[in-house]
């Protein structure tokens, strides 16, 4: 055989050992289609989705990879009962095509979520069932309330004096849903993604508040600089005033519809224009006069904020009048505090002493911030009168939270 017939059979023998193109199915389901395998196109359910674990997708109606409903709400069965089971990682809703992110749970971080499920049901009236469940399609809020069950995990640590700070896995988890959710807003929004972006945001406010990795008072702020990341809760009131608007929580059909009478009256609040509202002990602090006005006196809202907490019972004082300090406290005030000015910071200790009555995650931060505001006016005004003279009145108050926390957790024990 010549050279042309050799190259010939060579071409014909190469062509022989290539593979045959595969064909895909133009009716094969939307699953099969996003991985890439071939459908068998069996109905209501092809074998591939069946062995993966989704549900399958043959109409647009049906979300790609959603997992089917009783594995959807695995970790709510029984109210989320923390008696969880030891096996397998259990995947949640992962590989959307948008996110492209997989979370894994496995039984510790079930266990967690739990701890945090029942801790928000029995102390808010925070949408938690129905937030858990819109997690599962949106890495980014799953990655949050993992921040935060493990945050929670953290704060209960605390209360029986084995404070550490933060977690390498709250911090990933944070960091990750911070990540993912500035994509999210960077590439616009839909309808569908208002409640999950209202729900992180409302766990990333909470998250701000718990970043404090570290426990001893003498190093913590005031005593560390106040350019520290301690202080970006000072920060999120406009940000989280701005995803208010973008996602309008409070809109009927929302998850958060039930909660509308209270944002109302969060938003609701305004100091008023008398000092007659104020104890006459921080009129005194605050260097506050008859003709003193909000727009006057940067302490103004502050110190009467805290005198309306003052007429309440320890744990009775509602949600609304302790967030008020956050919300509504003029930038002019936050400015004093971020400068350590000590009026100020004594403001902030007094509404930590009453607040975290109240708020689990502000006596996560008192218990550490409070004693080192407490100690930092000791060490450089202990010659201002007024300031010693209420910073015994928080002694007493810190004394009487101490033998109560002794107490409980002896009954714990």
């Amino acid at each position: 055989m010549g050279p042309n017939g050799t190259d010939v059979a060579r071409t014909v023998a190469h062509s022989s050992m290539q593979k045959t193109p595969v064909r895909r199915s133009r009716k094969g389901c939307g699953n099969c289609k996003l991985r890439k395998v071939k459908c068998d196109q069996a109905k209501p359910q092809c074998q591939r989705c069946l062995s993966y674990g989704v549900v399958c997708n043959y109409g647009k109606d049906v979300r790609d990879l959603r997992l089917p409903k009783e594995s959807q709400h695995l970790w709510l069965a029984q109210e989320m009962s923390p008696i969880l089971p030891s096996k397998d990682p259990i995947s949640t809703e992962a590989g959307l095509k948008k996110h492209n992110v997989t979370s894994q749970m496995d039984a510790s971080s079930l266990r967690l979520l739990s701890q945090l499920y029942h801790k928000m049901k029995s102390t808010s009236v925070f949408p938690v069932a129905d937030t858990f469940h819109l997690a599962q399609g949106y890495p980014f809020l799953m990655d949050a309330a993992l921040a935060l069950s493990a945050a929670y995990d953290r704060s209960l640590s605390m209360a029986r004096r084995c404070g550490q700070g933060r977690t390498m896995s709250e911090i990933a988890h944070a960091f990750r849903c911070t990540a993912a959710l500035n994509r999210k807003l960077c590439h616009g929004i839909s309808p569908a993604d208002r409640d999950p972006i209202w729900a992180t945001a409302s766990f990333l406010s909470i998250l701000s508040f718990l970043a404090l990795d570290e426990c001893d008072p003498s190093k913590a702020w005031p005593f560390k600089p106040s350019e520290s990341d301690d202080m970006n809760w000072l920060r999120l009131g406009d940000t989280k005033w701005k995803l208010f608007q973008l996602t309008k929580p409070d809109r009927p059909g929302s998850i958060f519809y039930p909660m509308s009478g209270i944002y109302q009256k969060m938003r609701a609040y305004r100091a008023s224009s008398t000092i007659n509202n104020i104890s006459p002990e921080l009129q005194f602090l605050c260097r506050l006069g008859e003709c003193s006005q909000p727009e006057s006196s940067p302490y103004f809202e502050a110190a009467e904020i805290i005198t309306r907490l003052g007429k309440w019972r320890g744990s009775e004082i509602p949600f609304t009048e302790a967030m008020a300090f956050i919300i509504y406290t003029s930038p002019s005030f936050k400015s004093l505090l971020l400068m350590k000015d000590p009026i100020a910071l004594v403001l902030l200790a007094l509404w930590y002493s009453k607040a975290r009555k109240t708020i689990w995650w502000v006596d996560l931060r008192a218990a550490t911030e409070l004693e080192a505001i407490c100690m930092y006016l000791r060490q450089y005004y202990s010659n201002d009168l007024v300031i010693m003279g209420t910073l015994r009145y928080i002694s007493m108050e810190r004394h009487h939270k101490r033998i109560y926390s002794i107490k409980k957790t002896a009954l714990v024990d």
